[in-house]
C-alpha cells in the first residue's frame, strides 16, 4: 500500500460528508507589516501584499460574501468546507479523529493534483487583508482595518502585470464600541510602532483613518519577471516550470535561503521557518501547475514544528482545517496559521496569531490574530486588469 493509499484509509469520515452549498469569504495573514530591523531589501518585483503596512489596510468585523475558485478556475464542489456555513456532520456517535498536520497537508496535496490547469491571459488573485491595533487616549481599545488587493499576472511577457489595492476603512473591533465612545468616538487614530533599528529614534507613528480610500495601483512586472519567489524575481515561464516533486521543489526554494527572512537581512530565520514562509506565499499567490501546488503541500508536511489546529473558522467566516507553526519575530512570539480546504487543496487564509508578543503588539492577548490575509479568488481569466 503506497503512502496515499495509507492516507486514504486513515481519512476521517467527516471529510467526505456532503454539506449544503454556501460560499463565504476569507483570507490570511501574510507577513508582519511593521518596520523590521535592518530592512535592506534589494530592488526587484514589488510585493504589495507586504509593503502596505498598517496604514494601508482597512477595518471591518463583518464577513464579506464572495466567490472562491480553485487553482484551475473551477467552482468548488458542494461538500467543500469553503462552500458551507454549517458544522460537518457524521453518521456515527463516535468522536471524529483529528488529522495530524502531516495527514492534512498530504490530503491537500492529493486534492491539488485533481485540479484542472486552467487557461486565460492572466492569473488573477483577489485578497482581503485585516490588521488589528490598539488605540485610544481616554480609553484603550482595538480597531480593525481592512484592505482589498487584486493582482493580474500576465501569462504573456508582452502584457503588463498589475496590482491594485484599496483601503476599505477602519472601525472599532467587536466588543470595543463602548471604549471607543468613551474616547470621544474618533475617526482617526495615531499608532506608535517600534522600529527595529538601533538608532536613538526607535519609534515611528502611523495615522489610521476610519474612512476608506480610493483604489490605487501600478504595473508590477520588470521585463518578463512577474513575481518574487524565494528572494528571486521569476518569470511566468519559470513559475510554470517549477519542480513537481517535493524534494526537487524544496531544493529549488532553498537556493534562495541566506539565513534570514526574505524581507530583511536583519531578521535571522532558520531554514524551516523560511521554507514555511516562502511555500505559503507560493500557495497563496503563484500561478503554478497543480502538481507544483501538491509538491508545495508535501514540502510543508516535511517541516518540523508544524501542528494541526483541527477545524477552524477564518476572519471571513469560512471553515477549513488549520495548521500552525510558532515563529519568533522582533516583536515577540507568534504562531503562523494556514487555513486550508483539504478537499480542494485551496489555501484559504494565512494569519499571524499572538503567542507571547512584545513591544508594538504587547497589548495582544494570546490567540489574537494581529494580521491576516484571505484569498477570495485565485483563477485564470481573460478579463483585463481594472486600473484605477
Amino acid at each position: 500500500m503506497n503512502p496515499m493509499d495509507q492516507l486514504r484509509a486513515a481519512r476521517p469520515a467527516h471529510l467526505d460528508t456532503p454539506a449544503d452549498e454556501h460560499t463565504r469569504a476569507t483570507e490570511l495573514s501574510y507577513a508582519m507589516s511593521q518596520p523590521r530591523k535592518g530592512r535592506t531589501r534589494k530592488a526587484g518585483i514589488p510585493r504589495p501584499g507586504w509593503a502596505l503596512g498598517l496604514a494601508g489596510v482597512a477595518a471591518a468585523t463583518a464577513a464579506v460574501a464572495v466567490t472562491i475558485t480553485t487553482t484551475g478556475g473551477t467552482t468548488p464542489p458542494p461538500g467543500s468546507p469553503i462552500a458551507t456555513d454549517r458544522q460537518p456532520t457524521t453518521h456515527s456517535s463516535e468522536p471524529v479523529a483529528r488529522l495530524s498536520a502531516r495527514q492534512l497537508l498530504l490530503v491537500a496535496a492529493e486534492s491539488s493534483l485533481k485540479a484542472q490547469q486552467g487557461s486565460g491571459a492572466y492569473w488573477y488573485v483577489e485578497k482581503v487583508s485585516g490588521s488589528t491595533q490598539q488605540v485610544g487616549t481616554k480609553a484603550r481599545y482595538t480597531v480593525d482595518s481592512l484592505d482589498r488587493s487584486q493582482t493580474w499576472i500576465a501569462r504573456s511577457p508582452e502584457r503588463e502585470s498589475w496590482w491594485v489595492s484599496q483601503n476599505l476603512g477602519t472601525k472599532p473591533a467587536s466588543g470595543s464600541e463602548e471604549a471607543w465612545k468613551r474616547d470621544g468616538s474618533p475617526s482617526t487614530w495615531t499608532v506608535t510602532i517600534d522600529k527595529m533599528d538601533k538608532n536613538a529614534d526607535a519609534k515611528a507613528q502611523l495615522i489610521i483613518e476610519a474612512k476608506g480610500g480610493k483604489p490605487f495601483g501600478n504595473a508590477v512586472n520588470v521585463g518578463d519577471k512577474v513575481a518574487d519567489l524565494a528572494g528571486k524575481n521569476v518569470s511566468m515561464a519559470e513559475l510554470q516550470d517549477l519542480p513537481t516533486t517535493a524534494a526537487e521543489l524544496k531544493a529549488y526554494l532553498l537556493k534562495g535561503y541566506r539565513g534570514h527572512s526574505t524581507e530583511s537581512e536583519g531578521d535571522p530565520q532558520d531554514a524551516d521557518s523560511w521554507l514555511f514562509q516562502v511555500t505559503a506565499g507560493l500557495l497563496s499567490d503563484m500561478p503554478v501547475k497543480p502538481a507544483v501546488r501538491a509538491a508545495a503541500y508535501q514540502v510543508l508536511a516535511g517541516l518540523d514544528g508544524v501542528r494541526s489546529l483541527g477545524e477552524v473558522t477564518d476572519a471571513l467566516d469560512r471553515r477549513g482545517e488549520g495548521i500552525a507553526r510558532t515563529e519568533r519575530w522582533p516583536t515577540g512570539e507568534f504562531e503562523r496559521q494556514l487555513v486550508v480546504d483539504p478537499r480542494t487543496g485551496i489555501l484559504l487564509t494565512d494569519r499571524f496569531v499572538a503567542v507571547a508578543p512584545t513591544g508594538t503588539y504587547g497589548w495582544a492577548k494570546p490567540g489574537t490574530a494581529v494580521h491576516w490575509n484571505a484569498i477570495v479568488k485565485a483563477e485564470w481569466t481573460d478579463r483585463e486588469p481594472v486600473k484605477p
